[in-house]
């Protein structure tokens, strides 16, 4: 019998398929012997981390990985009954990778055959540390086995009582006047004319439909006068903060356009004084109350789009925050487990489509704008903000939740979630059978100050002190970033068990972030014994405009040992390698060559010295020259 053959049988328990092809029970309950070879498979070709799934899409949150991609790393690294740790946990997609192997999704199934690999399906268990306030709550109230029957009853509950609460607040006319919803609506800054002062509504003339375009240039209604918008200053205002109970300066915006609904017809319209004077009639019956928190700015802050932002309620329109306020206050009047769950449901929506932050764009060969969320990553906020109807993207977000919660509670795994620094792991020497881990990338995203939007609603915000990652704000340097990483490195090093393996994911465009990664990886002992790349389908928003972005990201298998000696190429000579290894494949496109220079420098242990901009100059140069 061959290696990949010898397993000893502990129990079969059968396969069990319903018409919905549901995979109820595990197929084979298997002890492996030895899972190199396939490992040797897993890591030979790239592996889909697919933007998608219902696990996937119950709340957002930066860099997340599927945890459909993460369980195939599982399966075929571990037996059933192990113990799986991730050191730098986010949004919990390991610990539900890890239930997830008990019940193999379709997905899972479709990309083993197609990698030929043969995992054991089983249930695994889960230790997760994640620093981060919002993540650790999502991630323990998502996975405390709340029945789908009994989350369904109390979001029905919930709905039902909210739209008695603040249902009055998205009353809109019809074009033809009958009484409808607002599905959404936009609003405008107003610019000042250089030439004349005149104030210029965004929406009126640097937008256009049918088809939709932004305009960069735009000829003022007042004067004339032809004007680039990155050119004219927005207007400001006086206004009365009621929280703050002063007055403040904040940027003027009008109510633009209005997309409704009456029944099952939808319809747009230009706003009228009629939808502010509802507005004023809603903010005189349901006053802005609760206490002003103040926004811990950091790295992201910018005088332009943020300027009179400094609590949290200034980055909601007035009425979306006092719908949000009174939302929460209701969430909180459940029993403690449903209360969490509905409160999860409200901070899931919440930072991407109830703040200023959503928006709309303008895509190729439409009539009207497409309506999106929030950027992922920053806070940024355009010149033509979207107000939406919070209650009706609650109700389509809790059928997803429904569904995540019907998928997980079948599943006998335990996860353990420590909201604490990993550190200091509280885990015995050599306890824990396999690694999965997606560090922060550097400086790519400051995930606390992302995140304190959720976090102040949830009243704690995370300690930024223990945040691994370069920051300016915090006086982080790529030395103290190495640092901290090969803190955790270390205490992963411990607990592993000796023959055991750890898979971490690592994303960077720069070569001195990559040297940090290397330094912490060595300085914890531990050698790469192989690379492959997790080949998200759809890029992030930061890797698609970012100069110099890389699409992939690199994945590297660690064992306990020695790193790799310092091999006698150097990394131009890799490169050159690598180019024309690769010239008559049509997938392989300067951001994968990134990612394939910095696996093969980091396996056989070269000095990685360019960032992806210079390997992307270098990479046309010479493919131009093969050409």
């Amino acid at each position: 019998m061959s290696k990949r053959g010898r397993i000893s049988l502990l129990a079969f328990i059968g396969c069990i398929r319903y018409n919905n092809n549901k995979i109820i029970t595990a197929v084979l309950h298997v002890q492996r012997i030895d899972i190199m070879q396939d490992l040797k498979l897993l890591y030979s070709k790239p592996l889909q981390s697919s933007r998608s799934g219902v696990l996937y899409n119950t709340f957002p949150y930066p860099t997340k990985i599927s945890p459909e991609a993460i369980a195939v790393y599982i399966a075929c690294s571990t037996n059933p009954g192990d113990t799986v740790l991730d050191a730098f946990a986010g949004s919990g997609s390991t610990g539900m990778a890890a239930l997830l192997c008990e019940h193999p999704t379709e997905q899972m199934l479709h990309a083993t055959k197609r990698l030929g690999v043969r995992p054991v399906w089983g249930a695994r268990n889960a230790t997760l540390y994640e620093i981060g306030t919002y993540a650790s709550f999502a991630t323990k109230t998502l996975l405390n086995r709340l029945s789908e029957r009994d989350y369904q009853t109390a979001v029905d509950r919930f709905i039902s009582r909210a739209s008695e609460l603040v249902g009055a607040a998205y009353a809109a006319a019809g074009p033809d006047g009958q009484t409808g919803i607002l599905r959404y609506a936009i609003w405008s800054e107003l610019l000042s004319c250089p030439g004349c002062g005149g104030e210029v509504p965004y929406f009126d003339y640097a937008m256009s439909r049918d088809p939709a375009a932004f305009h960069k240039r735009i000829i003022c209604p007042h004067c004339r006068q032809a004007c680039q918008v990155d050119d004219m200053p927005f207007v400001t205002e006086d206004h009365w903060d009621t929280l703050l109970h002063r007055t403040i300066q904040r940027k003027k915006r009008v109510l633009s356009w209005i997309y409704g609904a009456t029944g099952d017809k939808k319809w747009d319209r230009r706003a009228t004084g009629e939808d502010m004077q509802s507005l004023q009639d809603f903010y005189a019956r349901t006053p802005m109350e609760g206490p002003a928190k103040e926004i811990q700015w950091g790295d992201l802050h910018r005088a332009g789009y943020h300027y009179g932002i400094t609590h949290l309620h200034h980055f909601y329109t007035d009425r979306n925050y006092i719908v949000m306020s009174k939302l929460w206050q209701l969430a909180g009047s459940f029993p403690d487990r449903q209360a969490d769950a509905l409160k999860l449901l409200l901070l899931s929506y919440n930072a991407t489509h109830c703040t200023l932050m959503t928006r709309v764009v303008a895509k190729k060969n439409t009539h009207d704008f497409v309506l999106t969320g929030a950027q992922s990553g920053v806070l940024y906020i355009s010149k033509a903000p979207v107000e939406k109807n919070i209650l009706l993207g609650l109700q389509r977000k809790a059928k997803l939740f429904a569904k995540a919660y019907g998928l997980l509670e079948a599943c006998t795994g335990t996860v353990t979630i420590h909201n604490t620094t990993s550190a200091h792991m509280a885990e015995p020497d050599n306890s824990v059978d396999f690694v999965f881990t997606d560090p922060p990338f550097g400086d790519f995203i400051p995930y606390a100050e992302v995140n304190q939007i959720n976090e102040l609603w949830l009243s704690r915000t995370t300690d930024r002190s223990m945040e691994v990652i370069i920051s300016d704000s915090q006086h982080r340097d790529v030395f103290a970033y190495q640092e901290m990483l090969a803190q955790v490195f270390q205490e992963v090093y411990r607990v592993l068990k000796p023959t055991r393996y750890a898979s971490v994911v690592f994303h960077a465009a720069k070569a001195a972030v990559w040297k940090a990664f290397k330094g912490a990886v060595n300085a914890a002992n531990f050698q790469i014994v192989l690379t492959n790349i997790l080949d998200k389908t759809q890029s992030s928003f930061k890797q698609v405009v970012s100069e110099g972005s890389v699409q992939c990201d690199p994945l590297f298998l660690l064992q306990k040992g020695a790193a790799a000696q310092c091999c006698s190429l150097n990394d131009r000579d890799i490169l050159n390698q690598l180019i024309q290894k690769n010239t008559s494949d049509p997938s392989f496109n300067m951001r994968r060559c990134y990612s394939l220079y910095v696996n093969t420098c980091l396996e056989l242990g070269a000095v990685i010295s360019m960032d992806a901009k210079q390997v992307y100059d270098y990479f046309q140069a010479q493919r131009g020259s093969l050409a």
